[in-house]
């Protein structure tokens, strides 16, 4: 019979994780920790086999053997500060090593015990929890044989009731308000923890607000999908007043150096505030790009955990993965990250065990010129049917000429607009994001200068593109080798405005002999004249991963 050693066995994730584990397997269970009262507590609890007291701050190769286990399992943490010396200590115990650690450092430090694992003939996998081990086992299946991956977006939002610790808050606290490398937009930029916040709508659960938070997986699913453009996790708290809270310890992160020190004060906090929530708790993984029959398609999966079971989630993949080797699977030894490793196959059986609802909703992304241009789309040349339905990607780069005017009215208007200003032969770059079907947004960067768009369709040769509170609706037609696009009408919020003072544009877009795809866009305003005039070219960008400068540090 396999001996398994939990530390932290009567922690939050810990106990639960011995709770399944007794449940479905015949597994002699230890429950460890630095308390050996609460281990006994939680061991004549959970019928487990036996309780130990065991440090793992603080515990060699000798105080691990002492026990004899097969497998050793730290479920205690936290893991943020990126120290291998239990794991290492595991390994030279002849034990195997599994944790469910959602540290990005320790994920991007842990691949280095791989020459040690091999030596002892021992497997270590990291992070078998919710992230990586889920949110992989998720992108692995909706995403198989996909042609490419643009965007993806996941996201935890545990219940305001959820059980948390001091170790956990000040896990958290501890990278909130950080600098975090997130590839965004096809390249590494460097953005705050719990910053850039918005409202995501899950479906049975509502809306809620949602940070970026630091895992693994910003690390991770870069490298292993190719992403083209995005790849986000975030996480939510259900209480406003936590959320705001953390925020509020984002932005002052800059001057207040350690809030780890106020993670007891939050906690209590946050388990005052959490009479006013609610035990339900989701996760979602979202991804976007084209499918095996070149189709731009999202494809969501979402899962709700009914109130009190939220926190078996991210033991589910330890559950799954320590089954299968006390059922005598061979793992190859060596040192890993539970990506690739299980599946949404084996965890779905887990989650409907629990009594936890999953779904997958597909929806296909057309542009919106496809969608109002319907069968006519099919008559562009296909440098201009590449940009638009994003088969050669989401993000375009070239040259553009810039021409304004003389007028000082002109040029206030330009500015109004957020037009680009003028200059020859300019770079620019375009990214296209599809919001939903034949609903897009065009983030242009003219010689530095961002000019952001939102077009939607509106129906057979119609086509809506709005810059903030202004709107316009174009005319639209495939003229011989080209698109044509022409105001007819505009607005301001809801308001339809006079049609004589509607600004003039008789844009274009075609393939030159290059093959290139050729913009033009003339634009005027009665009473004024032009105010801009920018032309060009566009090329799809393309977009190499290359490791963030801390993972390559860490590594």
């Amino acid at each position: 019979m396999t001996r398994l050693l939990i530390v932290g066995g009567a922690g939050v994730f810990g106990r639960r994780l011995a709770e399944g584990l007794i449940a479905t397997t015949p597994a002699h269970v230890i429950i460890a920790g630095r308390s050996l009262s609460r281990a006994e507590a939680a061991a004549k609890a959970l019928a487990a086999a036996g309780a130990a007291a065991l440090d793992r701050d603080t515990s060699d190769a000798a105080a691990i053997a002492a026990h004899a286990p097969d497998i050793v399992v730290d479920a205690a943490g936290p893991f943020q500060n990126g120290d291998l010396r239990f794991a290492r200590a595991v390994l030279e115990a002849g034990a195997h090593y599994l944790d469910l650690a959602d540290a990005r450092g320790f994920a991007a430090a842990f691949p280095t015990l791989d020459a040690l694992a091999k030596r002892c003939g021992r497997v270590a996998i990291t992070g078998a929890s919710s992230t990586p081990a889920l949110t992989h086992a998720v992108l692995d299946h909706v995403c198989a044989g996909w042609r490419a991956v643009d965007r993806v977006h996941a996201g935890i939002a545990p219940g305001a009731r959820a059980p948390r610790g001091d170790s956990l808050v000040r896990a958290i606290l501890s990278w909130v308000g950080q600098p975090l490398a997130v590839w965004q937009g096809g390249a590494w930029r460097t953005r705050r923890g719990w910053s850039h916040c918005r409202t995501v709508r899950v479906a049975g659960l509502g809306p809620r607000r949602f940070a970026l938070a630091e895992t693994p997986d910003l690390d991770l699913i870069p490298a292993r999908f190719a992403v083209r453009d995005t790849a986000w996790f975030m996480a939510a708290l259900e209480s406003a007043p936590m959320h705001r809270g953390l925020e509020a310890v984002s932005a002052l992160r800059a001057v207040w150096a350690a809030p780890e020190k106020v993670a007891g004060l939050m906690r209590r906090a946050g388990d005052v505030l959490c009479v006013v929530g609610s035990d339900i708790g989701a996760m979602f993984v979202e991804a976007s790009g084209l499918d095996s029959a070149g189709d731009r398609v999202r494809v969501r999966w979402r899962m709700i955990a009914p109130p009190g079971l939220g926190p078996f989630t991210p033991t589910l993949p330890a559950l799954v993965l320590l089954r299968r080797m006390m059922q005598g699977e061979q793992l190859a030894p060596g040192a890993k990250v539970c990506v690739g490793v299980v599946t949404l196959a084996e965890l779905e059986p887990e989650l409907q065990r629990l009594g936890m609802t999953a779904r997958i909703e597909r929806t296909r992304l057309r542009s919106a010129f496809q969608v109002a241009l319907g069968a006519d789309y099919a008559r562009l040349p296909a440098a201009v049917r590449a940009v638009h339905d994003g088969a050669s990607g989401s993000r375009f780069s070239g040259r553009a000429t810039v021409q304004g005017s003389r007028s000082g009215a002109a040029r206030l208007v330009a500015r109004v607009f957020g037009l680009p200003v003028p200059g020859a032969d300019a770079p620019v770059t375009v990214t296209m994001r599809h919001e939903a079907d034949g609903v897009e947004v065009w983030e242009r960067v003219f010689n530095g200068r961002h000019m952001r768009s939102r077009l939607r369709a509106l129906g057979p040769g119609r086509v809506r593109e709005s810059f903030g509170p202004f709107s316009f609706d174009l005319a639209i037609s495939v003229r011989e080798d080209a698109l044509e696009m022409a105001v007819e009408a505009w607005r301001l919020g809801p308001f339809l405005l006079p049609r004589v003072l509607a600004p003039r544009s008789d844009a274009s877009e075609r393939q030159d002999a290059a093959g290139r795809f050729r913009f033009d866009v003339p634009i005027a305003v009665p009473g004024v004249g032009q105010i801009t005039h920018y032309s060009g070219f566009l090329t799809p960008e393309s977009v190499e991963q290359s490791a963030p400068a801390a993972l390559t540090a860490a590594s």
